[in-house]
C-alpha cells in the first residue's frame, strides 16, 4: 500500500506542479505549524479552539482562543491521523486513526477534549480507511475511503463515546475509488436537516444521500456540477452551500440544489479541510501531494479566509 501510495500522490503532485492560482479571496491570518506536519484536518470547539491533525505524524495540536501558538494535543497514539471533529456533546474530539504504509484497518477513535486521553475506539469495518467525520442527529457518520462506504456510530450511552455499535450506513460503487486510484469518497457534511453530502477524492463528483425513515440511507443521488472538482477533500455545510477544499482548485463554495461552484480562494497551497468561524473560514494547506518524495513549502500553516 506504501508503494500505491507513492504512485499515486507523485503522480497527483505532477498535475500541480505549476503551482497555486493567482489569489480570488481574502486571507486575514496564517497559523503556523511545527515540522513536517502535513495537515490533514480542521475542527472547532465552541469556545474557538481549533484542532489539527496531522497524515504525517499522527500528532494533533491544539490553538486555544486567539493563540498563535499550537500546543500538544495528542502524540505518539495514532500513527498518522486523517479526519477530525469536535464532538461537544460527548466531550470528545473525534479522529481517523489510520496507518496508510501497512494493511492495518484504521479505527475512528475518540479522545477527551480535556485531557486528550483516548476514551473508545471502533475499527472500520471491512477494513475500510476512515477519511473524514461529521455529526448527524445524535449520530457519528464516517467515510470509508477504500471501500466506498460511510459508516454511521449509534447507540452511545447519553454524553458519551462508549458503547456505541458502528455500522455501514450507505454503500454505492460509485463511492468507490475508479480503477487504479486509491482514494473514493473522502469529505463529509451534514446540512442540519436530512441530507449527508461526501465527495469521491478520485472522481470529482459530489453526492447527496437523503435520510430516509429511522435514519436509514436513501440512494445517493449525483449532483450535477457546472464546473468540475479535481481534487474535493474536506467539505464544510453553511447556511444553503457547501465549502469545499479541493487541494487542486482551492476553497470553492457550491450550491448543491443548483450545482453552481464558485471559486472563494484560489491561492491556498493544496488545501485540505476547513472550518468555519464566524464570518471566515480556517483552511489547512495540507500539501498532501507533496508527501514523500515531494518537498513541501515550509512552513505548513492554516490559513484565515473570509466568506
Amino acid at each position: 500500500m506504501r508503494r500505491i501510495l507513492g504512485v499515486v500522490l507523485l503522480a497527483a503532485g505532477m498535475v500541480i506542479a505549476a503551482g497555486p492560482a493567482a489569489a480570488s479571496g481574502s486571507e486575514t491570518r496564517a497559523l503556523v505549524l511545527p515540522g513536517y506536519f502535513y495537515p490533514e484536518s480542521i475542527t472547532a470547539a465552541p469556545d474557538g479552539s481549533l484542532f489539527v491533525s496531522s497524515i504525517a505524524t499522527g500528532e494533533m495540536v491544539r490553538f486555544a482562543p486567539g493563540s498563535s501558538d499550537p500546543t500538544p494535543f495528542v502524540g505518539g497514539v495514532n500513527v498518522q491521523t486523517a479526519g477530525v471533529m469536535v464532538d461537544a456533546t460527548r466531550g470528545v474530539l473525534w479522529a481517523c486513526a489510520v496507518d496508510l504504509f501497512t494493511n492495518t484497518p484504521s479505527e475512528l477513535r475518540a479522545f477527551d477534549l480535556e485531557t486528550g486521553d483516548r476514551v473508545a475506539s471502533y475499527t472500520m469495518p471491512d477494513g475500510g480507511l476512515c477519511a473524514d467525520i461529521t455529526l448527524a442527529g445524535g449520530d457519528v457518520y464516517v467515510t470509508d475511503t477504500l471501500n466506498g462506504q460511510i459508516v454511521r456510530l449509534t447507540g452511545t450511552a447519553p454524553g458519551s463515546a462508549t458503547g456505541g455499535t458502528f455500522a455501514v450506513w450507505s454503500s454505492d460503487p460509485r463511492f468507490r475509488p475508479p480503477g487504479g486510484a486509491f482514494l473514493g469518497i473522502n469529505g463529509i457534511a451534514f446540512d442540519g436537516d436530512q441530507t449527508i453530502y461526501t465527495t469521491n477524492y478520485s472522481t470529482g463528483e459530489l453526492f447527496a444521500v437523503p435520510m430516509g425513515p429511522g435514519g436509514s440511507a436513501a440512494e445517493a443521488v449525483e449532483i450535477a456540477l457546472d464546473e468540475p472538482l479535481a481534487n474535493p477533500d474536506g467539505i464544510r455545510w453553511r447556511g444553503a452551500h457547501l465549502y469545499v477544499a479541493d487541494n487542486v482548485k482551492g476553497l470553492l463554495r457550491i450550491n448543491p440544489r443548483t450545482g453552481m461552484t464558485k471559486l472563494i480562494d484560489g491561492s491556498l497551497d493544496q488545501p485540505t479541510s476547513l472550518v468555519i468561524v464566524g464570518d471566515g473560514a480556517w483552511v489547512t494547506e495540507g500539501q498532501v501531494l507533496r508527501l514523500p518524495p515531494g518537498q513541501p513549502n515550509l512552513p505548513f500553516e492554516v490559513v484565515r479566509v473570509c466568506l
